[in-house]
């Protein structure tokens, strides 16, 4: 239990705890409904809690309390809690990327399509993506831009100018996106998921050479 002089930080996280879940799809084909409903719990309780403590300051036992289970059945479903993380961070890309597959007849146009589902996500989620992006050197930082830098790769892989190593493009794009991303949720919210992924596609286009004069919709860049 949180003594008393902290009451506030948690009454937030718990407040976000009611909106910060993760976007899943019936896993009742392949899963028992109880197993499911006990994992996403543990799941939603350490996104809740992340933003507030930091990945690397929680324990099982916070955890625990949040997803109001016992360490007994955490223990059932996760050897610790760097394999929750891993499961937490696979189930809350899984949902982005359905999100990118519903929106894709809306952005098949664009050079990528990971951006705008990850802008509207980090508008909604802004918490949570601000710790997941800080230079906290925990874990979860880690592997969050490996999924990035993999999901630039997909897009990015063959449609690089010639002469540039196809790696170093990914390198350049992710970099980009993410340094984008994490300036957007921490400092300029003025600017709605759809006009930040503009920007941030009529520069990516530029920087692969796709576009030499204007932006994606033909206008010059000023």
């Amino acid at each position: 239990m949180p003594d008393g002089g902290t009451p506030n930080v948690w009454n937030c996280t718990a407040q976000m705890a009611v909106t910060m879940k993760i976007e899943r799809s019936d896993d009742s084909g392949t899963i028992d409904r109880r197993v499911a409903r006990t994992r996403a719990a543990l799941q939603d309780a350490l996104i809740a809690l992340i933003p507030a403590h930091g990945y690397a300051a929680i324990t099982v036992e916070d955890i625990c309390e949040k997803a109001n289970v016992g360490r007994s059945t955490f223990y059932t479903h996760y050897a610790d809690k760097d394999e929750l993380r891993s499961a937490t961070l696979e189930a809350h890309l899984r949902s982005l990327n359905r999100k990118r597959a519903s929106s894709r007849t809306e952005t098949g146009d664009q050079l990528f399509e990971f951006s705008l589902p990850m802008f509207e996500h980090a508008q909604a989620f802004r918490a949570l993506h601000r710790a997941l992006l800080s230079s906290s050197g925990d874990t979860i930082h880690d592997q969050f831009r490996e999924r990035i830098r993999r999901a630039v790769r997909t897009e990015v892989v063959g449609k690089q100018p010639a002469g540039i190593p196809p790696e170093f493009a990914v390198q350049f794009i992710s970099g980009a996106f993410l340094t984008v991303l994490a300036w957007w949720t921490t400092e300029e919210a003025s600017l709605s998921p759809s006009e930040i992924d503009d920007l941030f596609q009529r520069m990516a286009a530029q920087g692969l050479g796709r576009i030499s004069a204007g932006g994606s919709d033909g206008r010059p860049v000023e």
